[in-house]
């Protein structure tokens, strides 16, 4: 028997609403998500009723320091591929990944730290 039998199987979804979308969705989904993070110097990737964007935003407003802010729930599958991680808030200055609320990757260590030792303005100057 045929395995293109009269079986509607997949027929009606498509892959971009895939919870795993294949390589090419990604890839697309990649360059996409770089543009954003470019189009701002500073590009807040953010998830709904999360205590830590709440906490890194009122940080960053309390020093006046604007920002793009984006849901990561729309890029998730992108900003694993560029940062290694799915954790929001997901936070870039000037195209660099610098974490989240009080974590990150050296030598950066999230937006709560980066404010307190003033590298985040620092590299915003640069």
């Amino acid at each position: 028997s045929s395995h293109f039998g009269s079986s509607n199987f997949g027929s009606s979804s498509s892959p971009s609403r895939s919870r795993n979308p294949g390589p090419a969705v990604v890839d697309a989904m990649v360059e996409e998500t770089k543009k954003i993070i470019a189009s701002a110097d500073v590009v807040f990737f953010d998830a709904a009723g999360c205590p830590f964007c709440r906490q890194a935003e009122e940080a960053l407003a309390a020093k006046g320091i604007a920002f793009k802010k984006v849901d990561i729930n729309t890029w998730r599958p992108a900003i694993k591929e560029i940062t290694g991680k799915t954790s929001a808030p997901a936070v870039f200055i000037k195209g660099t990944y610098v974490g989240g609320c009080n974590d990150g990757t050296q030598p950066w260590h999230g937006v709560k730290p980066m404010l307190a030792s003033g590298k985040f303005e620092e590299m915003l100057k640069s």
